[in-house]
């Protein structure tokens, strides 16, 4: 057992002792309304806002004190717990920093979030491109110079958000972004949903707090032991709306957050404060052994300090694997499909050209090897076929903005076949899922180009989230009375 404070797990612990008569919320009655044994455990710990148990929205107690242990852990100024996935982060530091009709520097390869942010603010987007790794078109960090000639462009610009790592472990120089960014009196708030446990270990990216960035977001059940939806939002001391942001997260919270995953975020910081770092040397170490192992099987590549040589990438995390298939017989898709049928592997994403697997803290080395093994199997079966590399992945366009994502969000709409799309305004997002990233955003006009990257993309075997329409038969598009 771990040695040290966890005070809302301990608070849940001493409720459940109390053995009293619950005659509040939840209907389940501490667990008894279950029938499956797992969930009576889970309800056993699940509770509401009663004495004793405190606050999320006024804490005084024992969230209070989590939250302060939680800014203590990951070198904050202030910590706040969320209940709604890095995505309710996201959207707080939009709604808490920017305001309707001003400009504000965002990511063309942000994830979906970041719509919802510009929606619920009413700000306008000023998109920068990324870096992409070739010949892959994986997008693996932010063109650094275009975010200092946006910012000299747009001096009212609200601030700057980043993703930082990418879906694929790769992490820019955040630190000279946030100096760019000082120079024009500008924060910079990081999206660093798959980095919680950056600081847990010198041989992981810098975490950007460390680098001065103002806030930043950790979708903490994506690589520490937390339930899922788990998730924190830390500000540093240059983050100057405080008093919007806890207002913005206050409406964007539940009032009525699940206990049980609460008490996973104050255990899992206090795993990672007392083993962490122990536990991330001993995947790093299997990382390196089987990344090159991967790397050694015919017609696949498993890039690590490759990616390094991109401008821009700084670092980039071990513990994401991916595995290149570019000059193979397979998609990335079809190999994703036989690792689970054959081999009962679930990786987290695949693309046309790849697979990427996510591994963490708690797998053992069997893991790994099942992994190596079954890749070597499916080489043997599936041989080249001497056709050398397949075109490259085009990478999403940027189509021209015609309204922002809220006016898009609010205007009356209607529907259009795929092939009648160019000349429209969008009101639909479209993403291929994971990792979630747009290649059209409500307001802009779908172009020649953006037209035929939707056709690559219906036509690729990704799954696409966003339109109402997965299939892109038709999308939803602004109505002409409307474009004004």
């Amino acid at each position: 057992m771990l040695e040290g404070r966890a005070p809302i797990y301990e608070a849940l612990v001493r409720y459940r002792q109390e053995r009293n008569v619950l005659l509040h919320m939840p209907g389940h009655a501490g667990g008894c309304g279950f029938w499956s044994k797992e969930f009576k455990d889970i309800g056993s710990l699940d509770f509401t806002e009663i004495p004793g148990l405190d606050d999320l929205h006024e804490p005084t107690g024992c969230i209070k004190e989590a939250r302060e242990l939680l800014a203590s852990a990951f070198g904050a100024e202030e910590s706040f717990f969320l209940v709604n996935g890095a995505t309710s982060g996201i959207q707080a530091l939009f709604l808490a920093t920017c305001e309707e009709g001003k400009p504000v520097l965002v990511p063309r390869n942000g994830h979906r979030s970041f719509l919802a942010g510009l929606v619920l603010s009413g700000a306008v987007p000023v998109y920068y491109q990324s870096e992409v790794m070739e010949p892959w078109g994986i997008e693996v960090g932010p063109r650094i110079q275009e975010i200092a000639r946006l910012l000299e462009n747009h001096p009212d610009a609200s601030g700057v958000f980043v993703v930082a790592p990418t879906f694929y472990g790769t992490v820019t120089d955040v630190g000279l972004i946030v100096q760019i960014a000082g120079t024009y009196d500008k924060m910079v708030l990081v999206d660093e949903a798959h980095g919680a446990h950056f600081r847990f270990h010198p041989k992981l990216p810098a975490p950007a707090l460390s680098l001065g960035c103002a806030a930043a977001v950790h979708g903490m059940h994506k690589v520490l032991p937390a339930l899922t939806q788990g998730a924190a939002l830390h500000l540093g001391a240059g983050y100057t709306r405080r008093r919007e942001l806890r207002q913005a997260f206050d409406y964007l919270t539940t009032t009525s957050p699940s206990y049980p995953l609460l008490a996973s975020l104050d255990l899992a910081r206090l795993f990672m404060e007392q083993q962490g770092q122990d536990a991330l040397e001993r995947a790093l170490g299997w990382a390196e052994k089987y990344r090159a192992a991967i790397r050694s099987i015919p017609g696949m590549d498993c890039p690590g300090e490759e990616f390094l040589s991109v401008p821009g990438v700084k670092a980039y995390d071990g513990l994401k694997v991916l595995v290149v298939i570019d000059r193979f017989p397979l998609t990335g898709y079809q190999l994703e499909e036989i690792l689970r049928e054959r081999f009962r592997i679930q990786v987290e994403m695949a693309g046309r050209d790849y697979i990427l697997a996510m591994f963490s803290m708690f797998h053992d080395e069997d893991d790994w090897k099942h992994l190596h093994k079954a890749l070597v199997s499916i080489s043997a079966d599936y041989r080249m076929d001497g056709k050398g590399e397949r075109p490259r992945v085009p990478v999403p366009p940027v189509s021209q903005p015609v309204l922002t994502p809220r006016q898009a969000f609010f205007a009356r709409k209607r529907k259009v076949k795929l092939s009648e799309l160019v000349g429209e305004v969008a009101a639909e997002m479209v993403a291929g899922y994971p990792p979630g990233i747009p290649c059209l955003v409500p307001g802009e006009q779908v172009t020649p180009e953006a037209y035929d990257y939707l056709v690559f993309l219906k036509n690729s075997g990704a799954r696409i989230q966003g339109p109402e329409d997965p299939e892109l038969n038709y999308l939803y598009v602004v109505d002409e009375l409307d474009k004004r």
